[in-house]
């Protein structure tokens, strides 16, 4: 018996040390409002903190220079990504929201030219027949002035994560491992997913570049940026039409959940439109409390002219005149392909990756946190003084023996 007891002692060890366990817990404080297409949604972060546990051989730091594992966390705060790096990491280019989170749009695609998200925010709306038509402009986040990049912009988190995958001398920025979202993570307010804003929740993951961990200098790994190969840096920042699970993923925590409030109002105001842009009086394909839709995100600058209407969408209202494709280029919005939350049921495979990592590096990962304004339940009514929680893990196994450890919290 003492020797089946400890067979099954190794087994649970070495479950746990398959895992790196990321846990987000987030006390905010939201206004009473609606939220991106009927008012100004605002989610002021009062307390935001990451809590980590590593797996072996897999380790995270905010600055390259402190790690933590499995016998440690990593607390990302408001002061950790920003005024704690200030004797270290002084020239990240991480941001804290100062005014809160509100919905922004993006359709994953980054711009090289200074590693960072491309995001789009409302400018205008007015009411159409079977919707909104939306005006929308390009957040700026990517102007310099005398070669000084301006800062990341309000309304959403965004910070550099660095992983170290391992210490040895065989690197090869060629030889790719697969990471994967632990199973059945969570995306809560208030411990229920029965709010609009734990619904429309993005977290962007995307590699700038990877470089040999031992012996690395730290201003190495500061330096990695997109197109910048210097110092053996491998550059792996993502570029348009780049499969997703290589570089870079956007997950979407609650893809199939929404509040009946959302689901009422998208089936009261969408109507579909024909193939000229007229509105019918046929309501879009009704909605309900666990149907997946395709989000259709913004994808470059909307004005008035454009006629685009916030519903549009082959899934939406059938209408793709305004949606991006291979035959339609100058479309404003894309289908946004996302990251889905794998459930105890799912298949580890190539398909379902969330990131790879060369063995024996340190890759620098630039972190996005956000709410997607163009996602359906971000209609919902927002209120105030909520809990916001996501948990989530990363492993590295495509398999679980006896069962897996749940991410903590």
């Amino acid at each position: 018996m003492g020797h089946i007891y400890m067979i099954k002692k190794r087994k649970v060890r070495k479950i746990f040390f398959l895992f790196l366990v990321i846990a987000i817990t987030s006390v905010v404080l939201i206004v009473e409002t609606y939220a991106w297409f009927v008012g100004t949604s605002t989610v002021s972060t009062d307390v935001f903190t990451i809590n980590v546990t590593g797996a072996q051989g897999l380790e995270l730091s905010l600055d390259g220079t402190t790690w933590y594992s499995d016998s440690n966390k990593l607390t990302i705060s408001q002061a950790a990504i920003t005024t704690d790096l200030s004797s270290t990491y002084s020239t990240n280019t991480n941001k804290w929201p100062t005014g809160g989170l509100y919905p922004v749009s993006s359709s994953g695609h980054f711009d090289l030219s200074v590693s960072r998200l491309i995001f789009y925010e409302k400018a205008s709306l007015a009411a159409t027949e079977g919707g909104f038509r939306l005006i929308a402009n390009r957040v700026d986040n990517y102007t310099s002035n005398n070669d000084v990049l301006v800062s990341e912009a309000e309304g959403y988190v965004a910070f550099d994560l660095f992983i170290r995958n391992g210490m040895g001398d065989a690197y090869n920025g060629s030889n790719q491992e697969s990471v994967y979202l632990m199973k059945d993570p969570v995306a809560t307010i208030d411990g229920t997913t029965d709010y609009g804003a734990a619904n429309s929740l993005r977290i962007g993951f995307f590699e700038l570049g990877a470089v040999k961990a031992k012996n690395v200098n730290v201003n190495t790994l500061y330096a990695i940026k997109c197109n910048y190969t210097s110092g053996g840096i491998t550059n792996k920042c993502y570029a348009e039409g780049q499969a997703r699970g290589a570089v870079w993923n956007i997950w979407e925590p609650n893809n199939a959940s929404h509040t009946s409030s959302a689901v009422s109002y998208f089936n009261q105001a969408c109507k579909k439109r024909d193939s000229s842009g007229n509105y019918l009086s046929t309501a879009c394909t009704s909605l309900t409390t666990t149907l997946s839709k395709v989000t259709y995100a913004i994808r470059s600058d909307i004005s008035s002219s454009d006629n685009v209407d916030i519903y549009d969408g082959q899934y939406l209202n059938s209408y793709a005149g305004t949606t991006y494709s291979s035959t339609n280029t100058d479309g404003k919005l894309t289908s946004m392909a996302t990251y889905k939350s794998p459930t105890s049921s799912t298949t580890y495979d190539t398909n379902n990756q969330l990131l790879t990592l060369a063995g024996n590096s340190i890759t620098k990962v630039r972190v996005y946190i956000w709410l997607e304004g163009q996602d359906i339940d971000n209609y919902d009514v927002i209120t105030g003084n909520s809990n916001v929680k996501i948990s989530f893990g990363l492993t590295k196994d495509r398999y679980e023996i006896g069962g897996s450890p749940s991410p903590s919290s």
